[in-house]
């Protein structure tokens, strides 16, 4: 298993983008960070992911995924119980 943060940049943001949300939930370790940004925990790789979220974006739309480790850091106003509790599961 690998922890990963993608984010995404919608080009036409005024259109209906709940599509694009709805798989990064079906990750059995999942947690919205912002807008925009998830963090996911999956063993599947980062091009099978963007291959999976890739049906529900227009072609203008950016979407970069990552590996990430702790440590991390975090703003307060992020919800640091949330994080630390995404980090925490093995």
């Amino acid at each position: 298993m690998a922890d990963y943060m993608i984010t995404c940049h919608l080009k036409f943001p005024d259109q209906e983008y709940r599509h694009l949300m709805t798989p990064l939930t079906h990750y059995r370790d999942s947690l919205r960070v912002f807008e925009s940004t998830w963090l996911v925990r999956t063993a599947v790789t980062p091009d099978q992911i963007l291959a999976d979220l890739e049906q529900y974006i227009d072609r203008e739309d950016q979407i970069f995924i990552a590996t990430i480790q702790t440590p991390a850091a975090w703003s307060d106003s992020l919800g640091v119980e949330q994080v630390l509790h995404f980090f925490s599961r093995s």
